[in-house]
């Protein structure tokens, strides 16, 4: 049995299930080149550190010019804004963290939905599928093959070997993403903590 076979024989569900698939094909392979294009330079970083700590605010800044990773961007936002206090200076760098973060994040949202309401939906297509096999047995009015029987639930089983097929992937890689971005955030949270103990230790050098 071919593709086209089973979305006959699936019934109506077997169309937005497909419609799913693309759509998570779409965002993954989305995801997966921002993640991967987006990936930071730890070299970058440290050589800007160490420009800020000898009191070269301006160099450090250069060396992030054109930086994709979150870490280069935050500290450039941080060393655009070095005269202000402490306290604003952490304000600075946990909201432009939490921009960073959910430019990563943009979309894995949809992953999880697919990933839930998938098999939800191929259970839906079978259930339906299953009312229709037991009324066409039932306009029978008597004797019934059993391979008529089993061969309306087996077709209506697709929808639901469609919609795990597409909702096991799903759940997979936003789990994968999701794990990816935990890490960014738990290393945003300490690096950050760095940065304004970097630019405190810049200010005494000026």
């Amino acid at each position: 049995m071919d593709i086209a076979d089973m979305m006959q024989k699936g019934g109506i569900m077997m169309y937005p299930l497909a419609v799913c698939s693309v759509v998570l094909l779409a965002v993954f392979l989305e995801r997966l080149w921002f993640f991967t294009a987006n990936r930071g330079r730890k070299q970058n970083y440290v050589d800007a550190v160490h420009l800020a700590v000898e009191g070269k605010p301006e160099d450090a800044l250069r060396c992030l010019e054109g930086a994709k990773g979150e870490t280069e961007r935050v500290f450039a936002e941080a060393l655009r804004h070095a005269q202000v206090s402490r306290h604003d200076m952490e304000h600075i760098v946990t909201n432009r963290g939490v921009q960073e973060l959910q430019r990563f994040a943009k979309h894995l949202h949809v992953m999880e939905l697919i990933g839930r309401v998938a098999p939800m939906m191929g259970l839906f297509g079978t259930v339906l599928g299953m009312a229709a096999a037991f009324r066409t047995v039932a306009a029978y009015k008597g004797a019934v093959d059993p391979a008529l029987l089993a061969g309306g639930i087996w077709e209506a089983l697709l929808t639901t070997i469609a919609g795990l097929f597409v909702g096991i992937p799903a759940l997979i890689v936003y789990h994968f993403f999701e794990k990816s971005l935990h890490t960014k955030a738990v290393n945003l949270k300490v690096k950050g903590e760095e940065m304004v103990r970097v630019l405190e230790r810049m200010h005494d050098r000026l």
